[in-house]
């Protein structure tokens, strides 16, 4: 399942170094790219869209080239999704090519279908013609274009129905990609949306392990406000849950100190090892738990008893 997740997901790598007079992906710049867009070989065209898609703002110039890969049916279909992921990353300049993105939601393509909405996300409010084709995909039965089209629905105009069926994914017990998706793209939107929280809150007694864990990781970004349920989760038992929950309890900031303390007393190595990490992550700002990470240097566990060591090292700011 992660790797599959690993190639939906957009990841996001630097781009060309910006000392260059062009930018560049690999040592090759846009015009290069645009070249290998032509190429007879298919897996150079879907590479050559991927590195145009990580050069992104920069590659402006490729953008018409782009619209007429996308536009080709009978083009291979991986190489039309990354073509339209690829114009999502390059954001306002690829703006001419929202109606071939709109279009592309029709597409009879799974892999199409999941990109396109991803690349009109990106365009925000100017994609508002969109918006009737992406409310029409929220029932797609491929998950992740319903995901994407939930999430590219609040980014380019708050569409309430947006958090409704991801939160209604969120909490479905099942074992394809739907829920796990779906908590990470309310994580995405994340504060913006009162309804954000108790989704996340729920999806942690989700029967998936991957979809609560997912949840706890996607709540630390949520920041003080999820403290509450991510204290609860350390009392269950769930040991890779504890963990996460430790880890994401770091995230939220000093707000967090009285409930990482208090994990450092779990029966889980782990999760006391996750919380030692935490409170390390927090730095000076975590000096009030010095005496309970000092007590703790007795722990039985080796791993957990360093990890305390470099938790004082970086509180004490060495």
């Amino acid at each position: 399942m992660r790797l599959v997740v690993a190639c939906l997901v957009a990841l996001s790598f630097p781009p060309g170094n910006p000392a260059q007079a062009r930018p560049t992906w690999k040592g090759k710049d846009v015009d290069h790219w645009i070249g290998e867009l032509a190429s007879d070989d298919v897996r150079a065209r879907w590479y050559a869209a991927y590195a145009l898609g990580q050069i992104g703002s920069e590659a402006g110039p490729a953008v018409e080239p782009l619209m007429k890969v996308l536009e080709n049916p009978r083009e291979y279909e991986y190489v039309r999704g990354n073509v339209a992921w690829a114009l999502g990353r390059i954001g306002p300049a690829a703006e001419p090519a929202i109606p071939f993105l709109i279009e592309a939601l029709r597409s009879a393509h799974v892999s199409v279908r999941r990109s396109a909405p991803l690349a009109l996300g990106r365009m925000g409010p100017a994609a508002k013609d969109a918006v009737p084709r992406l409310g029409e995909l929220l029932s797609d039965p491929d998950p992740a274009v319903a995901v994407h089209a939930a999430l590219a629905l609040w980014q380019i105009d708050g569409d309430p129905r947006a958090v409704r069926r991801l939160a209604a994914l969120a909490r479905q017990p099942r074992e394809d990609l739907a829920p796990y998706l779906a908590v990470r793209a309310l994580g995405q939107i994340g504060t913006e949306n009162e309804e954000v929280l108790p989704a996340l809150v729920a999806a942690l007694g989700n029967s998936v392990p991957d979809v609560r864990r997912a949840a706890a990781r996607e709540l630390g970004g949520i920041g003080s406000e999820a403290i509450p349920a991510l204290r609860d989760v350390l009392s269950t038992p769930d040991d890779e849950l504890r963990r996460s929950a430790a880890e994401a309890l770091g995230r939220t900031g000093v707000d967090a100190l009285d409930a990482l303390t208090e994990a450092l007393e779990s029966d889980s190595p782990a999760t006391r090892r996750a919380a030692a990490r935490a409170l390390g992550r927090l730095g000076p700002e975590a000096k009030e738990a010095v005496p309970t990470l000092i007590s703790a240097l007795s722990d039985p566990d080796p791993a957990v008893r360093e990890t305390i060591g470099r938790a004082l090292a970086r509180i004490r700011g060495k």
